[in-house]
């Protein structure tokens, strides 16, 4: 069952690429964040949702993918996806940041992060807008910041959508993994692993977006998945995170990216080819034995991660 589900969710999930965690992760993962939260955040956290016709922040959750620009979801798309990529046509950047793996501090993040448009800053920027009394022109609703936060709370804590792979390639040997962030300045990337191949059509991003995601509770429903997470959440002690909370973001990104480590350790990297659009790299690896089974165990805990720290960052937030 576990292997069948896997072959089905990476074959019909791989159309979410770049989608951290796909749509059951990430309403898992912020189903159990509503049940965190307290009653007077719940009370706003409500109200907003009100206002944009979701019931719950699971049904939010997956809004931010929905109405991408390059989205492959052009049937039901919302009615506001038009509009919303017309004010902010880098939107789909927001979801990610590509950092090396060998990065330990948000200081060595300026030589990889140019402008704002990156999951970092869209998180910082979310905060912003949930904490003033005013609209500011030129800025998202406080309806839409509350659906773009609870997503990229979910994508910032998918490790392949904050560490990727940085290669020295040659036409006679295989790819080189560039970890050192001295090093990998100006490297070509794999794109969080959405150039990486194990199979034919079967992409790494894929792998950790939705195969992993389905294999923690063997099934493909969220609230089962949530269940999980809750069950994980009583077990452990989760403290939130140190500093000003409108810059946690800057801590979890860092963190991510070191977490992906797992994602490339023990691969075999085999071959490089250069590719047109949408893969600009077409890399060949071989993953090791017990790939899946020791990182289901990693994005289980990164769910559950997620889900604590946006409801700690919720109850933290200066509501108006």
């Amino acid at each position: 069952m576990r292997a069948l589900i896997l072959f089905f969710g990476l074959t019909f999930g791989s159309i979410e690429l770049l989608f951290g965690w796909g749509a059951e992760g990430h309403r898992a993962m912020a189903n159990l964040a509503q049940e965190l939260i307290s009653s007077q955040t719940q009370t706003k956290v409500q109200q907003l949702l009100d206002e944009c016709g979701d019931r719950d922040l699971a049904q939010a959750s997956t809004w931010a993918d929905e109405i991408r620009e390059n989205a492959h979801l052009e049937q039901s798309r919302p009615k506001d996806a038009e509009s919303f990529n017309r004010q902010f046509p880098n939107n789909a950047s927001w979801h990610f940041v590509n950092l090396p793996l060998g990065i330990s501090s948000y200081v060595e993040t300026e030589r990889y992060i140019h402008g704002e448009n990156d999951v970092i800053h869209a998180i910082e920027r979310c905060i912003a807008v949930l904490e003033a009394r005013e609209p500011v022109p030129g800025d998202p609703s406080r309806a839409q910041a509350l659906r773009l936060l609870v997503h990229f709370v979910g994508d910032i804590h998918q490790p392949l959508h904050c560490g990727t792979g940085f290669y020295r390639l040659s036409d006679t040997e295989p790819p080189v993994l560039v970890t050192n962030p001295e090093e990998a300045v100006g490297l070509p990337t794999d794109r969080g692993g959405n150039d990486l191949f194990y199979a034919p059509k079967q992409e790494l991003h894929a792998l950790w977006d939705v195969g992993l995601v389905e294999q923690i509770a063997d099934t493909f429903d969220f609230r089962s998945l949530a269940a999980l997470l809750r069950q994980r959440y009583s077990q452990g002690s989760w403290p939130a995170t140190p500093g000003d909370y409108h810059r946690w973001a800057e801590t979890w990104a860092i963190e991510s990216a070191r977490v992906a480590n797992s994602a490339y350790a023990g691969i075999r990297f085999k071959s490089a080819e250069s590719m047109g659009e949408p893969n600009p790299l077409w890399i060949s690896i071989a993953l090791p034995p017990e790939y899946v089974k020791r990182n289901t165990t990693v994005a289980a805990q990164q769910l559950t991660k997620a889900a604590v720290r946006l409801a700690q960052l919720l109850d933290r937030l200066r509501w108006p």
